[in-house]
């Protein structure tokens, strides 16, 4: 699985251009996480993004929009798991967010894919470190798995290779992205970010 995409949590200058910008550049997934957007906000964010490519977007939250708006799927936090059987009946990609073994373990298999956090030292949130020990980690994953696991927390063009080498199916880009570009707003600069670390993925 290619890289995928979370977007910054808050309002961003520009951010939907470099969005638009990954998407042309091969961005397959992108997941809006906006906890405090309503859903007014939800739906002008999502109408501001290329309408060709609303079927690559999955929803943290307002999930009542992927169906309205013909996006691609749900994601599931600890904030909305409530809402999970909600949408066990539905013909949609769902995942959702794993923060310990003991609830990798105990994935269900309705899920398409998990995104585990944090494997390393977070770019976005300071001072928030793995919680897993590596050893214990790759041992899972390189075991038959039927969730495809994904890497979330501090994954970047230099550590990249170690989240291959740990056996995960695919790795989650935020921070690597978004630090630098909220202080420099370059989209050619976020676009290179992120072709590199898609490059070095697959």
């Amino acid at each position: 699985m290619k890289p995928i995409v979370i977007c910054y949590p808050t309002k961003l200058d520009k951010e939907v251009e470099a969005i638009n910008a990954m998407f042309e550049a091969g961005l397959e997934v992108l997941h809006v996480r906006k906890p405090a957007y309503s859903e007014a906000d939800m739906v002008a964010f999502i109408n501001s993004i290329d309408a060709k490519y609303h079927n690559k977007i999955a929803l943290h939250s307002n999930l009542h929009l992927v169906e309205l708006k013909g996006l691609r799927g749900v994601h599931f936090t600890s904030y909305n798991r409530h809402l999970i059987d909600d949408y066990s009946d539905k013909a949609l990609p769902k995942s959702i967010s794993v923060h310990s073994m003991s609830e990798l373990i105990n994935l269900s298999e309705s899920f398409n894919y998990a995104l585990l956090s944090p494997v390393f030292e977070s770019i976005s949130k300071e001072g928030y470190g793995p919680a897993i020990d590596q050893s214990v980690l790759k041992n899972y994953l390189k075991k038959n798995h039927e969730v495809p696991v994904l890497a979330l927390g501090g994954i970047d063009h230099k550590n990249v290779d170690v989240a291959k080498e740990l056996g995960f199916d695919g790795v989650a880009l935020h921070g690597h992205l978004w630090a630098q570009f909220e202080k420099d707003g370059d989209i050619n600069g976020v676009v290179e970010r992120f072709k590199e670390v898609t490059e070095k993925w697959t």
